[in-house]
This record gives structure tokens, sequence and C-alpha cells, in this order.
């Protein structure tokens, strides 16, 4: 998540006074938008606006406004912390909502409880990074070392951190590591450009008889936008494969 993160917060002004001092502890440097109604939130997740993690009461939200959330391109993987004063709830929504981005807070606010709901939604952001989807069959995609050479290799893997490749261990001669790398994700309807430079050469282990290949791992260090389209392929396609 950003170090200055975008926070969506729909409750009344009373308890965002309290909540607000209790998240620029947590956060550096908070951009917090503000919305006490539920058109106000629904404005916000209709327009192009993205958040980085949504506080929603449920009084004011409800099944609509997360039903909006989970479709909307932008913000649908968003993590989303539902707070509410009846406990009795939790359960039950819970287990009609994507349990892997959303996350119960009781009211009233108590600074430990808001900690400890906002580790689980950091370790549940962890497991999403550390998540690697595999194409179901051959996939070639295309990769620019330096400033010129571009190449078309079969992709091993994919996740928001970085990709694999099977490359001719011929070809392997000429890549180094730390080189730079652009790239280009071009899968069915996607079509992502991901910066990054060079990682790891090393065996390929999937066939260690036959010795023409190696792979070669490419590390992302993609710009804002190029991380959230990353993240929505990898969403995406990781149903599929």
């Amino acid at each position: 998540m950003r170090s200055n993160p975008t926070a969506l917060f729909v409750d009344s002004q009373t308890n965002f006074n309290i909540v607000q001092p209790m998240l620029a502890k947590i956060f550096d440097e908070p951009r917090i938008i503000h919305c006490t109604t539920h058109k106000e939130a629904m404005d916000y997740i209709h327009s192009e606006e993205y958040a980085d993690i949504i506080f929603a009461d449920w009084d004011l939200t409800g099944y609509r406004f997360m039903d909006s959330v989970r479709s909307d391109p932008e913000n649908h993987n968003t993590p989303v912390i539902i707070m509410s004063e009846d406990t009795t709830i939790q359960n039950i929504v819970l287990n009609k909502i994507n349990r892997e981005a959303t996350f119960f807070l009781p009211k009233p606010f108590l600074e430990k409880g808001l900690t400890v709901t906002f580790s689980q939604v950091l370790k549940g952001i962890e497991r999403r990074r550390k998540d690697r989807i595999h194409p179901p069959a051959e996939l070639l995609l295309k990769i620019r070392l330096g400033s010129s050479q571009e190449y078309t290799f079969p992709l091993v893997n994919l996740s928001l951190d970085g990709c694999l490749f099977r490359v001719p261990v011929e070809v392997s001669h000429d890549i180094r590591i730390y080189e730079p790398a652009l790239v280009y994700l071009s899968i069915e309807e996607f079509d992502v450009q991901a910066r990054g430079e060079i990682y790891r050469i090393g065996p390929d282990l999937t066939y260690p008889e036959i010795k023409e290949t190696v792979l070669i791992m490419v590390m992302f260090n993609a710009l804002e936008q190029e991380t959230r389209e990353i993240l929505e392929l990898i969403d995406d396609l990781g149903k599929r494969w």
C-alpha cells in the first residue's frame, strides 16, 4: 500500500472525528475522503477515483454499496472495512461478501481494534502480492531489454512483483543481471506494460535433462497506474487459469 494512501471513510462526522487521529497514526500522510451519505459514497465509487482502503458504516452503505465496489473496475479489489455496532451481523455479512478483501470493525472504535484490523488488511495485501498465476498453455510475451533489444519468450508465471520467462541458453548469454526491462503483458483483453529489471537467471529445473533453456526473472518496479493494471490482470486471469 502507498505510504500516502487514499482512504474512503463513509460514516457520520462524529465518528470521523474519532477515527481520523487514529488513521493519522497508522498511515503516513493519508488522503481521507469523507462521505456522510450513501449517495456521496456511490458517487465516489462511480467516478474514476481509486481508494487504497474503504471504511464503510454498514447502516449507511449495506449490500448495495458493496456490490458497487466489487463491480467497479477501479475499486473492485480494494480492501473494505465494514463498521457496525451490531456485531451479530459480522459472520452473515462476511459470508455473503468476498472475504479476501473484506474485514469487520466493531463500534465503538478502539485504537487497538483499528490497528489489529488494519494489520489483517496488510496481510491480505501481502498474500495477493505473492500469488503467482500460470498460463494454462504456452503464452509468448514481448520483453524489451535495455533501450532497444526486443525478444519474445514463453511466460512461466506472473505475480504483482514480477514474472518468469523461459529463455534459450544461447540467448541468455546476452542478458545481464539488473538490466532494465519493459514487459508487454498483452494477454487476452489486457494490454499492460510493466517496467522492471532482470533479477535472476537460473537453471530451468522443469527440463533438467535437456539443458537447452534457462529461466529469467523480471522484478517489476512499475508506476502506480501500471501496478493497478497488473493487479487487475492477475485477479481476473487467476480465476480463469
